[in-house]
């Protein structure tokens, strides 16, 4: 009788661990398919001011309406495979992560640096997710800078094809509007020239390393990549975006 029950009371908490880990992560991926980015609230037993994180992201979510709040414990071992990935083990909380709609994370913000400003800026716009998750998987970035109106873009843009492959395809080519409002943020954040076309170009690390004009050959565009640099960055997990730095030691935040 005592086996039983024991059995069946191990049975429930393992469902409860599991069903626990299961809805966040199912918060997560709804999230990620409904195209909407990600204010994640993470926090335990000794976390002091999450309630107050939390109506900050709420304050933000007013502002930007393709974003959700999601809260997780890190005490809960359910949770552990998500601390793991956002390498939360050691950060003290609470802190609020925010994920682009691809699940990368383009920010962080502690109880203390956290304002609503700053979530809303560290919201990413589509092309620069785009350039995040490139970089997640160690892939250099090649911003193509224009607008519509300009077609040196073209020559540009097959002259990075050529570099990608001459790189094995560890690069990504990424074109961004200039006049496009919806990537203002990011322009503001990699500061192009906005009278004529450019490649930003940044290297598997993250680190900006070099803007060229539109009669750039594949050649350049490939020296530009394997540039050495000092120093480290880490655009997907901290409160650095993947701007041009002040100097070329790492990145510029926000």
């Amino acid at each position: 009788m005592k086996t039983t029950m024991i059995l069946n009371a191990l049975t429930f908490l393992l469902s409860i661990s599991f069903n626990s880990f299961a809805d966040t992560n199912k918060e997560i991926e709804s999230a990620k398919k409904s195209g909407k980015c990600i204010y994640l609230v993470v926090t335990d037993k000794n976390a002091k001011g999450t309630d107050e994180l939390v109506k900050l992201a709420e304050s933000a979510q007013k502002s930007a309406k393709k974003t959700t709040i999601i809260k997780i414990d890190r005490d809960d071992k359910a949770n552990e495979s998500l601390i793991t990935k956002y390498r939360l083990a050691g950060v003290p909380l609470p802190v609020v992560l925010v994920l682009a709609s691809n699940g990368v994370v383009s920010g962080s913000l502690s109880k203390q640096e956290a304002s609503v400003e700053k979530l809303l800026a560290y919201l990413p716009t589509p092309k620069q997710s785009e350039v995040l998750l490139g970089f997640e998987n160690g892939k250099a970035a090649l911003i193509i800078c224009s607008k519509k109106s300009l077609k040196d873009k073209e020559t540009l843009s097959t002259e990075s094809d050529k570099a990608i492959k001459a790189l094995d395809n560890k690069a990504l080519k990424v074109i961004v509007d200039l006049e496009n409002k919806d990537e203002k943020n990011f322009i503001d954040l990699i500061k192009p020239d906005l009278t004529k076309t450019t490649v930003l170009v940044f290297n598997g690390k993250g680190q900006y390393t070099s803007t060229l004009d539109a009669n750039a050959k594949s050649e350049d565009i490939v020296k530009a990549i394997n540039k050495k640099m000092g120093g480290g960055c880490c655009p997907g997990g901290s409160s650095s975006g993947c701007g041009k730095p002040k100097s070329n030691s790492g990145c510029e935040k926000k």
